[in-house]
């Protein structure tokens, strides 16, 4: 997928960095803005408006990434959007990284599966309106040993939903801590189930894992007491545990369920 990604601030731009480190991207900013992060990565400038440089570039990208506010990418964009089959995806970020959305082509142009992509590198949370995604309330918060492979993560998933009647169809997210970012196993996963991962920071945890049963043993390797059951409840809005952590192999696993009532 050939991406735009443009930024227009310097703390936007740091937003991009992050992202080049780990998708293909072309990277425009404005020649008036200084941003001197920029002298370490390969970008374009661009004289005049945001608008017209997007109206420029409209058809040569299958998606662009803005780090900016949603109210002024729709302002950039509102003149060229044809229709869905013919659309680029558009992915809006703001300029500290937090919320991603997926504004435009969420499904045929694949802006869904970029800000999920984009969320996990920023360590942000993905917003994704599409009625499919929406409808999904299940969050599998898991913990495993290091090195724990896909198929044991996977047996462990699906045991645990098993337990309480429920389906992968049903699964938002899958969430753990942030020691597990280089954990092969959870990406294989996550690419084979078709299922968005997060990883929680500790500190965020640490406000939250007194309300569960701990372990002297991951206090002591990772610093917090409990991962699986505070990843599932963190992972989402308005959680509420419907099956606590239970253990598979090296792994654990938890599920949690959103409410919007």
């Amino acid at each position: 997928m050939k991406t735009a990604v443009i930024a227009i601030t310097q703390a936007g731009l740091k937003v991009a960095a992050k992202l080049a480190v780990h998708l293909d991207v072309d990277l425009y900013i404005p020649d008036k803005a200084e941003m001197n992060i920029a002298d370490v990565m390969i970008h374009e400038r661009y004289t005049g408006s945001t608008k017209e440089l997007t109206k420029n570039i409209w058809k040569n990208y299958d998606a662009f990434i803005f780090i900016m506010s949603l109210g002024i990418v729709n302002r950039i964009i509102s003149g060229l959007i044809k229709d869905k089959l013919s659309d680029p995806a558009v992915v809006v970020i703001d300029e500290m990284g937090r919320y991603v959305i997926s504004a435009l082509s969420g499904h045929e142009g694949g802006a869904n599966k970029l800000a999920e992509k984009a969320a996990l590198i920023c360590r942000g949370d993905f917003v994704v309106t599409t009625g499919s995604e929406a409808n999904k309330t299940l969050i599998a918060g898991m913990g495993c040993k290091r090195g724990t492979s896909a198929q044991t993560l996977e047996e462990s998933l699906l045991s645990a939903l098993k337990k309480i009647n429920r389906s992968v169809d049903e699964l938002r997210l899958i969430a753990s801590v942030e020691d597990k970012e280089d954990e092969e196993g959870f990406y294989r996963l996550s690419e084979k189930l078709n299922v968005p991962l997060k990883f929680i920071g500790k500190e965020l945890i640490s406000q939250v894992e007194e309300n569960f049963q701990g372990s002297t043993f991951v206090k002591k390797t990772l610093g917090v007491s409990a991962v699986a059951e505070p990843c599932a409840i963190l992972g989402g809005f308005r959680c509420k545990i419907i099956l606590p952590k239970t253990t598979h192999k090296e792994t654990t696993t938890a599920i949690a369920e959103e409410s919007f009532i």
